[in-house]
């Protein structure tokens, strides 16, 4: 059971990736004048991992809740409230 996740390069579990990419899609409609530095972020994500496994860990379940329940507890918070606190992750260092 381990061999599979030894041999994987994506660098975190199917529900973080989810959750990290709804954030950053959400900021990139939040914040569409810095959008090209999300997806700078979405790409580092993803980084040595091959096409098939992103679309493979994409389209697990895991992937898909963690997907919903970042964007759909976002949704929830005033737009300003998270253009600010998009603004801040984007300062922060990788």
């Amino acid at each position: 059971m381990l061999a599979p996740l030894a041999l994987a390069k994506l660098a975190i579990p199917n529900d973080a990736f989810g959750t990290i990419e709804a954030s950053l899609d959400f900021c990139a409609r939040v914040d569409p004048q810095s959008a090209a530095k999300y997806q700078e972020k979405k790409n580092f994500l993803v980084q040595g991992a091959s096409d098939t496994e992103v679309a493979e860990a994409r389209a697990s379940k895991e992937y898909k809740d963690g997907y919903d329940a970042a964007t759909e507890q976002m949704g929830k918070e005033p737009k300003e409230k998270m253009k600010k606190t998009c603004a801040a992750g984007l300062e922060e260092k990788n």
